[in-house]
């Protein structure tokens, strides 16, 4: 197989939810400090900067899901 991977192989695919990675809590009621742990992993070096993102666009959490990103209010 080693002709056939790639030498800077993706963390993880877009718009695919790997739960293996990790995921928020149920109720949605995950701290950023609990999300960076698998954040990291899927987003690499741009969660810092999404996770501001969110808390100006979306600072109660309306969208939401599994691996989304949590607004730091959360």
């Amino acid at each position: 197989m080693t002709p056939y991977v790639s030498q800077n192989p993706r963390a993880a695919y877009m718009k695919y939810r790997d739960l293996d990675i990790g995921m928020n809590d149920v109720e949605g009621k995950t701290s950023y400090r609990e999300a960076r742990v698998w954040g990291a992993k899927y987003f690499k070096n741009n969660f810092d900067r999404l996770v501001r993102v969110k808390t100006v666009v979306d600072p109660d959490n309306l969208f939401r899901n599994e691996q989304s990103i949590p607004p730091f209010s959360v």
